[in-house]
């Protein structure tokens, strides 16, 4: 069985464009929701009901704790807050330029970074006295622009996914019109 792709056409989305098209998000469709969720790579990092990556956070509650609001700003501007648990360290080396990711460890000669979130079992050692500085990056390791495959309807069903932690009973998946007959 082939995933389904975004049928697009993409589009560079803003919060300003994007906030007025998910704010209604009855009849929604599951299926194409997480198929949208996995081709724009959220599954890559994120947990959603105990499957994907961990290099990001666990997805599942998202909708219980976050407005939709919150859930696009977050996919659109990812570096606007970062959680102290996700967060990229940048070493400055002496011999001249820098290694950036995910602190996974140290001892009192290294550094262990985890650079590549697709790879998050691949361990860069770096020795100390290599390293010049060390300080947390203010960006985000998540890619601004995961969203940009995506059109109105699919962006509506990723939306409606996340929000719903891929419940099908969720709200966002009742047809709403159907009811008011």
């Amino acid at each position: 069985e082939t995933a389904i792709q975004p049928e697009g056409p993409g589009r560079r989305w803003t919060m300003e464009e994007a906030l007025p098209v998910v704010e209604n998000l009855s009849g929604r469709d599951l299926v194409k929701g997480k198929a949208m969720y996995v081709a724009t790579l959220c599954q890559s990092c994120h947990t959603m009901k105990g499957e994907g990556g961990v290099i990001g956070p666990d997805l599942s509650q998202l909708g219980t704790r976050f407005s939709v609001k919150d859930i696009l700003n977050a996919t659109i501007n990812p570096s606007d807050e970062i959680s102290e648990q996700y967060e990229a360290t940048i070493l400055e080396l002496k011999a001249g330029g820098s290694v950036v990711g995910r602190l996974t460890n140290e001892d009192a000669g290294n550094y262990y970074v985890s650079q590549n979130p697709f790879a998050p079992d691949v361990i860069r050692t770096v020795a100390k006295a290599e390293v010049k500085s060390k300080k947390v990056s203010e960006v985000s390791t998540m890619l601004p622009g995961m969203i940009n495959r995506l059109n109105e309807e699919e962006l509506k069903d990723l939306i409606a996914y996340l929000v719903s932690g891929g419940n099908e009973n969720h709200e966002v998946y009742q047809n709403k019109a159907t009811a008011l007959k």
